[in-house]
């Protein structure tokens, strides 16, 4: 059988995401930045989700990290075994509690498979006081 590289077909975070029965994946709530108010500080809970594309019917080992783009620290490094399905894709779904960030900054979570990296996201997290002074400092939506 020919070997696929894997690849993320969608990768996001957001508020909450489910799997149904059927496999039918739910995202709701992405978001790409986080306000926090006072440092340490984050999220209580979140999810981390991706489709994954390679060779069907195959497992698979990956690592998740969360990193800090700024300087490359590893923040996170959490492993992962799945495997695809016939159509040679699977969706993961990991929950994220008790998310916290030292200081704000650039951050990236990033999945790797044989050291090689298969899908990156962004999170930018901001120090916000919480006052709102003109309609362009609103948060999305």
């Amino acid at each position: 059988m020919n070997k696929q590289n894997l690849h993320t077909e969608i990768i996001a975070l957001c508020d909450y995401a489910s799997v149904s029965q059927e496999g039918k994946l739910s995202i709701n709530g992405i978001f790409d930045e986080l306000r926090v108010q006072k440092f340490p500080g984050g999220i209580a809970r979140a999810f981390f989700v991706a489709t994954i594309a390679g060779t069907p019917n195959t497992a698979y080992k990956l690592n998740l990290k969360l990193e800090n783009k700024n300087n490359g620290a590893t923040l996170s490094n959490t492993s992962i075994e799945t495997m695809t399905a016939p159509n040679g894709k699977n969706n993961l779904l990991i929950e994220l509690v008790g998310l916290a960030f030292e200081k704000e900054g650039d951050f990236q979570f990033k999945i790797y498979h044989d050291g090689k990296e298969a899908g990156v996201t962004q999170l930018k997290v901001f120090h916000h006081t919480g006052k709102i002074i003109n309609k362009e400092e609103r948060m999305p939506n």
